[in-house]
């Protein structure tokens, strides 16, 4: 009974639970393949898009205090963004 009470409330915690980071990167990377879109005037669709974002979650998670800041600083702006990520050193 114990058990089932246990898993009761700790089934839904794990489910809901989401990383933080995760989600903020997931976040940045639409973003970024938003700003994409509108600097190549071209739509990415399909399994470009897919690879577009695990591309861009996996540098996020390996870079994220530089990409989360850039982003957190010109959330707005695609200019913004890639200036601040130049100068952050992701280009180098």
């Amino acid at each position: 009974m114990l058990a089932k009470i246990l898993i009761f409330f700790i089934v839904p915690i794990v489910l809901f639970c989401k990383d933080p980071v995760e989600e903020k990167c997931g976040k940045a990377c639409n973003f970024f393949v938003k700003c994409t879109e509108e600097t190549q005037k071209m739509k990415i669709e399909g399994e470009l898009l897919n690879r577009a974002l695990i591309q861009c979650n996996d540098g996020c998670a390996r870079f994220q205090s530089q990409i989360l800041t850039c982003y957190d600083e010109v959330p707005e702006s695609c200019q913004g963004m890639v200036e601040c990520m130049l100068q952050s050193g992701l280009a180098d």
